[in-house]
């Protein structure tokens, strides 16, 4: 039986954990990047033991450092993260302990991160010195390379927002001009792309700018001329629309006459995002770009306070006017023509069932991002597109670079999708999708077809990722948490689509316009009367 921590609380200043393991001969440390710290373990019962930490007067070193600490046990001279159970992992996020001192100006915290090492969730205690400043607790800036560092990061901040306030003065005259921007797609699509379709088939008389590039895939030499020449453009804008986390507005301060935008690319998803995971690393508590917006637009009512959270801002300013992009979604003829376009050019797929495999990424964000193949067998997929004349599409996230190694004989019915532009479009021939925590449940949902929940690490995922609702309460479909299950619900046809009307009831709002022209309307023209 392999060690486990399956409790932690707090007694005071003493940090209890318990412990189950075989014995004590298993030794135990904390370790940080510059110290191990051996932890003694008392028996407390049959296979449990607790290790009491106080946390004031440690052997040495007297209290932990500015530093991340792992439990670790060694046996047999090899080290090995510990797992903590499930329960455990659900409770890490009210452990937190914050010691003030020194007249309330000081504190000193503990807190708990859990982690996936290895497949095994761990967890990470977190030991930080804080000091005051501007009223909130701010992590102390030690060594001269992180005190350089943040003193470029203002230096170039103060620099990016004189340059745009110096060109905002130029651009006294910002009306009749519209912004449509990207730092995470191009070109253009989704919600951004309906609005442009809309504005011009209604002729609108705004002159209309564009701004479509990847952020993250430039150097930083690049990201600075990118960004100079996008201020000089964000500098003339009456209105800016954005449909994604765009860094940039952490840097500048947008001028009165300006208003901001965001048409949030996802419907919803359970996955948290912004300001749900503060404190799990989420945004800094002042500078986040998404404290900027003037108006945020979501799908539905029930979707205000759930936005209001991820953006940080009043629910006033959540706007449940619809997602531009399913404007036209179920308009038949556009049905008609996108179904007939793919069949032209796969015509592999017409005729056959599908099966669209469309998961999040998994990993802490773009940089990262990637999908564990292995946890999808496709051995038992080219068996069941064999027995029931099904194809199976693989699209995954566009973060996930590394594309899934396909064996030569099962090409004619598995086939990676991933390059292919617009999910959006393959939904129109998708019988059954297959997801996990991805917002494309919300789109998905209107076409009113079988929805399968891949979830092989839902606990940890919910645990270390955080999600808005619980997945298994709120998911409109089957879930499932391994593979034998989704082949079964598959073949059974046990698909729990009675989900999918409270799912819609709960996260669509109707109106009699669309969500284009309600924006255009109440946002553009500032016709607050026009319903």
């Amino acid at each position: 039986m392999d060690i486990k921590i399956v409790d932690i609380f707090w007694d005071r200043i003493y940090l209890n954990i318990i412990f189950k393991c075989e014995s004590e001969e298993n030794n135990v440390f904390l370790v940080s990047n510059t110290e191990k710290i051996e932890l003694d373990l008392q028996k407390i019962e049959e296979n449990k033991y607790k290790s009491i930490i106080n946390i004031t007067n440690l052997s040495n070193i007297v209290m932990l450092k500015n530093e991340n600490y792992e439990f670790i046990s060694e046996k047999d001279g090899e080290n090995h993260s510990i797992e903590i159970i499930t329960e455990l992992g659900y409770k890490l996020e009210n452990l937190d302990k914050i010691y003030r001192y020194g007249d309330q100006n000081l504190a000193y915290t503990v807190s708990f991160e859990p982690k996936n090492k290895e497949g095994k969730m761990t967890c990470v205690l977190i030991s930080r010195f804080m000091i005051v400043n501007k009223n909130y607790y701010k992590e102390q800036i030690r060594g001269s390379k992180k005190k350089l560092r943040r003193a470029v990061f203002v230096l170039g901040k103060n620099c990016f927002n004189l340059i745009y306030q110096v060109f905002s003065y130029l651009h006294f005259n910002k009306k009749n001009k519209v912004l449509l921007m990207s730092e995470t797609r191009a070109p253009i699509g989704g919600n951004l792309k309906a609005l442009d379709e809309r504005l011009k088939e209604r002729k609108i008389n705004k002159k209309i700018y564009y701004s479509f590039f990847k952020t993250l895939e430039l150097n930083k030499t690049k990201i600075i001329f990118k960004y100079l020449k996008l201020v000089w453009l964000l500098s003339k804008q009456e209105i800016i629309f954005v449909d994604d986390y765009c860094p940039i507005f952490k840097f500048i301060k947008l001028s009165k006459k300006t208003k901001l935008v965001q048409l949030w690319h996802a419907g919803v998803g359970f996955k948290s995002v912004g300001y749900a995971r503060f404190g799990f690393g989420g945004p800094y508590p002042y500078t986040s770009c998404h404290r900027r917006y003037d108006y945020a637009v979501v799908g539905g009512e029930a979707l205000i306070p759930v936005y209001s959270e991820v953006f940080g801002i009043n629910e006033e300013k959540i706007l449940p006017y619809g997602l531009p992009r399913l404007d036209k979604f179920l308009d038949k003829e556009r049905i008609s023509e996108t179904k007939n376009q793919l069949y032209k050019t796969y015509p592999n797929l017409e005729n056959k069932h599908i099966i669209l495999f469309a998961p999040t990424f998994r990993g802490a964000g773009q940089k990262t991002a990637h999908y564990p193949f292995e946890k999808i067998d496709l051995n038992k997929i080219y068996e069941l597109c064999q027995k029931e004349n099904y194809i199976f599409l693989i699209k995954m996230h566009p973060f996930v670079r590394t594309r899934i190694e396909i064996p030569e004989e099962y090409k004619e019915c598995i086939i990676d999708f991933s390059s292919y532009p617009d999910i959006n479009d393959l939904l129109y021939i998708t019988d059954i999708l297959i997801t996990d925590y991805s917002s494309n449940i919300y789109d998905f949902s209107l076409l009113n077809k079988p929805i399968i929940f891949y979830t092989f690490d839902l606990d940890q995922y919910q645990i270390i990722n955080k999600v808005h609702r619980p997945i298994k309460e709120y998911a409109p479909g089957k879930v499932c948490v391994d593979f034998e299950e989704v082949i079964n619900a598959i073949y059974n046809k046990d698909f729990e689509t009675e989900k999918l009307k409270k799912f819609r009831e709960e996260n669509f709002s109707i109106h009699d316009k669309t969500a284009s022209d309600m924006i255009i309307d109440h946002l553009i023209l500032k016709n607050k009367d026009n319903d």
